[in-house]
């Protein structure tokens, strides 16, 4: 994730007044983000799966298992498209149709690279776990090679 740049695949179309372009605003709600959607092609046709997503620095990670129809189409070269989604509250109104939601996105479009190094797994997952709960690694047992193989 080198930053936001504006291609004509990440042009805002409808409302571009309400797009950020600061990248802490990024990074901000990747940040308060524990779900992200993660969209891919599989057999012609897009898939979307929610799963668990973090950042450390620049680069951001989501978790997925080894033998997944998602990781597999990864692995291919297929191209992700990840939503991190923030829902700031409904809006009701007295019409239906008016009815709404606030929220924050960032959708983050890019080509993954899987973890291969059982230290480079360790390492990204300790960062996830600290920043759902600080310090809870230190509390767990080592992860043992079947799970980080998984």
């Amino acid at each position: 994730m080198a930053g936001l740049g504006k291609t004509d695949r990440t042009r805002i179309h409808r409302a571009p007044t309400r797009a950020v372009k600061e990248t802490s605003v990024l990074h901000q709600i990747i940040d308060e983000s524990y779900i992200c959607h993660v969209g891919f092609v599989v057999n012609g046709g897009p898939v979307v799966i929610p799963t668990l997503g973090w950042r450390v620095d620049d680069e951001v990670y989501f978790h997925g298992s080894r033998g997944s129809r998602m990781l597999n189409a990864f692995k291919a070269g297929g191209e992700a498209c990840l939503t991190f989604t923030l829902l700031d509250g409904l809006v009701m109104a007295r019409s239906a149709f008016h009815h709404s939601a606030n929220y924050c996105s960032a959708v983050i479009f890019g080509k993954p690279t899987l973890l291969e190094q059982r230290q480079e797994k360790l390492d990204a997952l300790e960062v996830f776990m600290d920043n759902i709960a600080p310090g809870r690694w230190d509390l767990l047992r080592e992860t043992n090679d079947k799970e980080i193989e998984g």
